[in-house]
């Protein structure tokens, strides 16, 4: 738990926590800029926050400082200190704050979830903490947003955050990155569309393909018989066939040399990360000043986007290569037959072969396109798949977790107000939530309703702390505040609140008060750094 701050700017040097609740404590006046307030920023950044290091007031009126301060974890003291304007590090010091060593805040940060036990999957400290530090100025006190750590966070990224906190967001996040991967692999498969490297065909294209497919298959069936009953007249004299049919065997060698060439690159390169050199585009640009790098850029890009979703097709594409190869050294010893064939078999129609190979070709490029026709589909079902399979599992969590949340509220609002009024109701769904009071739109029921859920997620959650500044609590009621309190103090956790006008209360809120006071804070002297800076000398 947090032990001790200290500061040689503060009024009061020294100020020791304990566990349970803590109060700052204001006048009966309800006097401001005492640095109540301030000092809940303070807290905030004891505990790894940002937004004290950056309060133009304080960095005008106060400079830099030091703020040291002590935790205490299985009955063992630690040192620690940050200065305002060296907030990235903070100390690591002795008992008389003397700098020890330093480490980064994100660093620290780390430490306190492990000494907290707060290491959750996917969940840093501050994403947890820093919502339930409720103080003015880091506009977290909401009443009607009180999952959202800033007024602009999107709402489903602060519902993340209370999936986390509960620890109900592991099995979601597997599915998330599902959904991610299969999403990734439909833009990388459509920008190679794009860029034609992949054939775009729709549903209409693919069945023509389809019929034209099945038709040339049996044309070439026909063909590839005929041939082979040598019932074709030809008036081609043997030896133009013989011709002819070097000039295939020229192309064919020709064919197996690429494909050779081709594997041996896939061979060569298999472990290869693609890289964007910069530098050497712009060597190429001094040459070619009108060269287009933005496109040369973004092929390469690309080239590195689709290494990594196909990567497990590359293995796929070489025994293709493989087997194009031996298909290829196939046709060349048969050619070579048939050129010592000829002189005795001269029978052979150039023109049916022509058109054999035309309808090869043809067909080849139909079922290409049909592939990727087809591909596409597979990827968007996949994708489907994803989506639907992480909304379900996101329902049932979501579904259980306000429940839960709910209930709690639901117990603790019975026992501020006897029954006789209605919870606060927290509604939840991927996008979006809703918090409201049923029936109750006062300011006081909406703050008393934000007060009720953190403590419900206190008693809920492993969070080790809660803070709220007197914002939070000056617009509730003085009979649920007494309630309020109690359960502050019952709560077996370290609370820190700001409240002022102790005597407007019944005598058993005063006498709590009075007894958890940590800090008095009054004008006149009594501020948190001895002056108040907002009033005109």
């Amino acid at each position: 738990m947090l032990y001790e701050i200290y500061c040689d700017a503060f009024k009061e040097k020294t100020i020791k926590f304990h566990n349970g609740l803590n109060v700052v404590l204001g006048t009966n006046s309800g006097d401001n800029s005492i640095g109540k307030s301030t000092f809940m920023l303070i807290i905030d950044f004891v505990f790894g926050g940002d937004t004290y290091a950056n309060a133009p007031d304080i960095i005008k009126n106060v400079k830099d400082h030091r703020i040291c301060f002590t935790f205490v974890f299985d009955d063992k003291k630690y040192y620690f200190a940050r200065s305002l304007f060296n907030d990235k590090f903070v100390d690591i010091c002795d008992e008389n704050y003397i700098q020890v060593s330093s480490i980064s805040t994100k660093d620290f940060r780390i430490r306190l979830a492990k000494e907290y036990k707060l290491t959750l999957p996917d969940l840093s400290f501050r994403d947890a903490v820093g919502r339930y530090i409720r103080a003015y100025g880091k506009d977290n006190c909401i009443e009607k947003k009180p999952l959202n750590a800033l007024p602009e966070e999107r709402e489903s990224n602060a519902i993340t955050a209370l999936l986390k906190l509960f620890n109900e967001y592991e099995s979601i996040a597997v599915l998330d990155a599902k959904e991610k991967a299969s999403a990734d692999a439909i833009s990388v498969f459509q920008k190679a569309q794009k860029l034609n490297f992949v054939s775009s065909i729709n549903k209409t294209q693919y069945n023509k393909n389809a019929k034209e497919i099945e038709a040339l298959k049996n044309e070439i069936i026909s063909l590839t018989s005929n041939l082979e009953q040598n019932l074709i007249d030809v008036d081609v004299a043997a030896s133009e066939e013989a011709l002819h049919i070097k000039k295939l065997l020229t192309k064919a060698k020709r064919h197996r040399k690429v494909l050779i060439n081709k594997l041996s690159a896939f061979e060569e390169n298999e472990s290869y990360k693609f890289s964007i050199t910069s530098n050497t585009y712009r060597e190429l640009e001094k040459f070619f000043p009108t060269v287009n790098l933005k496109h040369i850029t973004e092929v390469e890009e690309f080239h590195k986007k689709i290494s990594i979703i196909y990567k497990s097709q590359l293995r796929k594409e070489k025994a293709l290569l493989k087997k194009d190869i031996d298909k290829y050294s196939q046709i060349i010893l048969d050619l070579e037959e048939q050129l010592t064939k000829l002189v005795s078999n001269p029978n052979l129609s150039k023109i049916i072969l022509k058109k054999h190979a035309e309808s090869l070709r043809e067909m080849s490029r139909m079922q290409q396109e049909n592939e990727a026709y087809l591909k596409q589909k597979e990827l968007k079902s996949e994708h489907d798949e994803d989506k639907s399979n992480l909304s379900k599992i996101k329902f049932e969590k979501l579904s259980v977790l306000s429940k839960t949340i709910n209930d709690e509220m639901q117990r603790i609002n019975d026992v501020i107000y006897d029954g006789e009024y209605k919870s606060p109701v927290l509604g939840l769904n991927e996008r979006n939530y809703s918090f409201v009071t049923p029936d109750d739109t006062g300011t006081g029921m909406a703050f008393k309703g934000l007060v009720v859920f953190d403590l419900a997620v206190l008693n809920l959650t492993a969070l080790p702390i809660l803070v709220h500044d007197s914002v939070v609590l000056k617009q509730i009621s003085d009979n649920a505040i007494e309630r309020i309190m109690e359960q502050y103090v019952s709560s077996g956790k370290q609370i820190v609140i700001a409240l002022d006008k102790q005597d407007s209360y019944s005598q058993s809120t005063a006498k709590i008060l009075e007894e958890n006071v940590v800090l008095r804070l009054y004008p006149n002297g009594g501020e948190l750094f001895g002056r108040s800076w907002g009033k005109t000398l």
